[in-house]
């Protein structure tokens, strides 16, 4: 579940954007941090006042995991996962939470707005990375409201495989490895449902040759075309 497939610290590295490179400031951040939340959310000001970080910032991750994720009241509903060179804003309403110890590279909004409209080189990449949150928003809201909870499983399955490309089992593209990058829980909320669903179901694509586990959240795709229908 990621925005984009644009890298933006691959982008920040081309010589002419070292200004902007240059405005940015990192961050460290420890495992389980909420960083950012929903501005009107006192609650958890008072809880963790020295946690969350203050103002409107755009952030790129520079190494780490972090989830975007909306909260509505014991429910969770994960929006992304940023990986290194995923950008995100800190004033979107949702909770921002770093899952594995990360570094952030922080700017705030303002400047970051300056910066853009002096240097136009960055901006056609911006605009490729927010077309695809806003896809990819669509898609998650479609998938929650419309879809049951095995569509919502294959289309991350498929989602994970395509992002994993690389490690495909060499002379065949049908058989694709793909690691699970969350605990059984953290799976369930992501797609709004609860853990003894999803283990179910992962043990039905499996009876049924749609999977092959390899070892703890590790899986192979064996039949992409079977998980494909399943989207339907």
């Amino acid at each position: 579940m990621k925005f984009s497939n644009i890298n933006l610290l691959d982008e920040l590295a081309r010589p002419e954007l070292a200004p902007l490179l240059s405005a940015f400031h990192e961050r460290r951040y420890a495992r389980q941090a909420i960083i950012f939340a929903p501005q009107y959310d006192d609650d958890l000001a008072e809880q963790e006042p020295d946690k969350k970080q203050k103002g409107n910032f755009v952030f790129i991750v520079k190494s780490g995991l972090v989830r975007i994720y909306l909260s509505y009241g014991d429910r969770e509903f994960t929006i992304a996962f940023l990986k290194p060179g995923d950008l995100y804003v800190s004033h979107s309403n949702a909770f921002v939470q770093v899952l594995e110890d990360a570094v952030l590279l922080l700017l705030d909004t303002p400047t970051f707005n300056r910066c853009m409209m002096t240097i136009p080189e960055f901006t056609v990449p911006i605009v490729r990375v927010l077309g695809g949150m806003l896809k990819s928003c669509f898609s998650i809201i479609d998938g929650l409201a419309l879809r049951d909870v095995t569509v919502r499983l294959a289309r991350l399955l498929m989602d994970l495989a395509h992002e994993n490309e690389g490690s495909s089992s060499e002379g065949s593209s049908k058989e694709r490895l793909i690691r699970l990058p969350l605990s059984g829980e953290m799976l369930a909320q992501t797609l709004g449902t609860s853990r003894q669903t999803i283990s179910t179901l992962l043990t039905d694509f499996t009876r049924l040759g749609i999977l092959q586990k390899e070892q703890r959240g590790l899986y192979r795709i064996l039949d992409e075309n079977r998980l494909r229908e399943l989207l339907h």
